[in-house]
């Protein structure tokens, strides 16, 4: 019989300080709590609320491009299914942060303004989250394409194959999880136009409206035409 993988995390545990418990040894509270700035240090209390969001944003980013890279493994070792099922859990964090920016957006124009100073220059176009996923998401793309391949299937073909198939729910997928970077996108230029306007300059110096024309951008565009291609719109 396997060894439970718990036996050895158990194990390797790190034993508590005086004072604290197991929780929050294995869960590094003391660390995890301490990445805010001090409350004598925040230039505007809403400078809080913009940190939790924005840094629990990342780990929820990690974790996404954690199961994207499991799922790529999956995929190349021809288990579709079990692929699509853990794309669900990156789909689901993508889900979460964009939940949370129903916080920023009830965060005042005039609060935005106080802490926008703490920020400098910096952006989320730096996110080292969103810049892992960008790149985990063509190697997705191509172990999705080369299982196509081996199977000697089109995308058409595919997507007409039926809701049993395994490369179809794949396929779903792969689209579901590019919606829902869509949908985080459109939240977070509503977001932006209701906090700094829609002529705004962001701190980066990137204007609000280069947010509006990253709507249309798709990480898996083929898929998403040829899906479409079969509802026959087209002329």
């Amino acid at each position: 019989m396997n060894e439970c993988p718990v036996t050895n995390e158990v194990a390797n545990q790190i034993p508590p300080t005086a004072g604290e418990s197991e929780y929050a040894s294995y869960m590094r509270t003391d660390m995890l709590l301490s990445l805010q700035r001090p409350d004598d240090e925040l230039l505007h209390r809403d400078e809080r609320l913009f940190q939790c969001v924005h840094q629990s944003t990342e780990l929820w980013l990690k974790q996404a491009v954690f199961e994207i890279e499991h799922a790529i493994t999956l995929i190349h070792d021809a288990r579709p299914m079990a692929a699509a099922q853990i794309l669900g859990r990156a789909t689901d964090c993508i889900d979460l942060i964009t939940g949370q920016l129903k916080l920023l957006s009830k965060m005042s124009s005039f609060d935005f303004g106080a802490l926008r100073p703490a920020l400098g220059k910096g952006s989320g176009l730096e996110s080292p989250g969103w810049s892992s996923l960008r790149r985990a998401a063509p190697r997705l793309h191509a172990a999705f394409l080369a299982q196509c391949g081996a199977s000697r299937s089109d995308l058409q073909e595919i997507f007409r194959s039926g809701h049993d198939q395994p490369l179809y729910v794949l396929a779903e997928a792969l689209i579901d999880l590019d919606g829902k970077v869509s949908v985080w996108r459109l939240e977070h230029l509503f977001v932006a136009v209701r906090t700094i306007g829609t002529g705004g300059i962001g701190t980066k110096g990137m204007p609000v409206q280069t947010l509006a024309n990253m709507l249309n951008h798709r990480l898996f565009p083929e898929l998403w035409e040829a899906r479409a291609a079969l509802a026959g719109a087209y002329a």
